[in-house]
């Protein structure tokens, strides 16, 4: 009976919401639950593993339903359902233990009210069953956990050794071309002995490419740890995602962009479809992109770069040292008091502070267009000079900031609902003159970060932990808590001029 006592604090807290609550609230708050409810509840316990949660966190089903009518199992029930409930709305971990910088708004969802309509419609596994978050790809995620935990699949395992590359031969290798035949990206398992030919190198660079490795066709550690994922580790990393989904608002926004940090993917939404995709660029992982969610603003077209004062050091001792080259590159030096530009020949290095900017233009950090969206990390979507890096399957090289592929295709999609022309939005950017336009229609913007991910015919697809947060999470999940972080400084000031790059 240890779970009554861990469900202690659930019922005093919401026994105490209950007593201030309305009285339809408080009545149905003290009406006796029906065997039929218990039956209900106790399935939805059931399969609470279905949605990544952990059983223990509930009473045993079996133990609930065998009880007698009573006090006792009212308040157990009581207690089972709002745990279960607030679980299913806001996650079983709060992201900030993990992330001390999360900023996303979170799901809303009156339990009290919830519970009240559950009871008076009897509608307890229903009411239990809509909490839970409606986007298809937490439902996708949720048919794979499980169907790999009804009927699972041990892996071929390809053992540990150095790396292995095309004209290698032996077990390894013979083991590698089992593992690629088991996960169908070999038609043939081929034979013992066989060389490691271009067939399975195209094969391994395929599966490479298919969790953002480095498709280089050599099998190296990261490699050989994504194909030796069994179905426990694939099992926990769905728990994790699903996890992140409890975290989002149940409405992202009828017209929304969507960026997966993981995934190197920006997508933009409309009514549920996705109309556009875009190859991205993410911070490092010194410089990590994190995750939040704000509205879309400005939209600058042929934009000027400020630089943010942290990064614009270097560009400062440039412009003391050589400013013949940071006049080259489009740079100018501007006095943080006057707000105007000033000749590097002229400045006064000892009492004066000063910021660099570049102008528009092919080498301008910022390429032809950035998407404003103010937030506390000075972060944005923007086009990049370096589109040689698109090229990369691993895209973790900026500074934080968001560099998208075909940014121009982005803003006539965004600028349609300002009543833009495609035509007018490639004029704009032809004219090389600055634009800033400020949004009638604000887009929400959601950075997020997921590990597995849905496609278009709902076949769930496994991705490069990039940043390596899924461990923690895992941990978390399975009660190993970081403690709550102390709340971050609200800066007095979101500075819209400010990227990272």
């Amino acid at each position: 009976m240890g779970w009554v006592k861990a469900l202690g604090g659930v019922v005093a807290a919401w026994a105490l919401c209950a007593t201030l609550a309305a009285t339809a609230l408080a009545q149905s708050w003290n009406v006796p639950w029906r065997d039929s409810e218990v039956a209900e509840l106790a399935g939805a316990l059931s399969e609470a593993w279905t949605h990544g949660l952990d059983p223990a966190r509930y009473p045993d089903p079996q133990d609930l339903h065998a009880m007698a009518p009573g006090p006792e199992r009212d308040q157990i029930a009581r207690a089972a359902w709002f745990q279960l409930a607030g679980d299913l709305v806001f996650g079983q971990v709060d992201p900030r233990r993990l992330n001390p910088d999360w900023s996303a708004p979170r799901r809303e969802a009156d339990l009290l009210t919830e519970y009240a309509q559950a009871r008076e419609r009897g509608a307890i596994a229903e009411t239990l069953d809509a909490l839970a978050p409606a986007h298809a790809d937490y439902q996708a995620l949720r048919r794979e956990l499980i169907r790999r935990t009804v009927s699972p699949t041990a892996p071929v395992l390809v053992p540990e050794g150095p790396r292995l590359r095309r004209g290698d031969s032996g077990a390894r290798v013979d083991a590698l071309r089992a593992r690629l035949h088991q996960l169908g990206l070999l038609e043939r398992p081929g034979n013992v002995g066989d060389a490691f030919d271009a067939r399975l190198e195209t094969a391994l660079m395929r599966f490479q490419a298919r969790h953002n490795l480095s498709a280089d066709g050599v099998l190296g550690e990261a490699t050989l740890v994504e194909l030796n994922a069994g179905n426990g580790v694939r099992v926990d990393q769905l728990r994790a995602n699903l996890e992140r989904w409890r975290w989002l608002p149940a409405d992202l926004g009828a017209r929304h962009i969507r960026v997966n940090i993981a995934d190197y993917r920006l997508e933009a939404w409309s009514n549920g479809v996705v109309e556009r995709a875009h190859q991205a660029q993410i911070g490092a992982r010194w410089t990590s992109t994190p995750v939040f969610s704000e509205d879309m603003r400005i939209v600058e077209i042929n934009p000027w770069w400020y630089t943010p004062m942290s990064l614009g050091e270097p560009w400062l001792r440039r412009f003391r040292t050589n400013p013949a080259s940071a006049y080259a590159n489009g740079y100018h030096l501007v006095d943080l008091n006057t707000g105007r530009q000033v000749n590097a020949a002229d400045a006064d290095w000892a009492n004066r502070r000063y910021r660099v900017i570049q102008q528009p233009g092919p080498n301008n950090a910022m390429g032809q267009v950035k998407f404003l969206f103010p937030n506390v990390h000075n972060i944005y979507i923007h086009d990049t000079p370096h589109q040689g890096r698109f090229l990369n399957t691993q895209r973790d090289d900026s500074a934080g900031c968001v560099r998208v592929r075909d940014p121009i295709e982005l803003a006539i999609w965004v600028l349609e609902a300002e009543g833009w022309s495609p035509a007018q939005v490639r004029e704009a950017f032809d004219s090389r003159r600055t634009r800033r336009v400020r949004l009638e229609n604000r887009i929400p913007v959601h950075i997020l970060y997921f590990t597995a991910v849905s496609d278009r015919f709902g076949q769930v697809q496994y991705v490069h932990d990039v940043y390596r947060r899924d461990a923690a999470l895992i941990r978390a999940l399975n009660g190993d808590l970081p403690p709550l972080p102390a709340a971050p400084p609200v800066p007095a000031e979101i500075d819209e001029n400010a990227q990272v790059e």
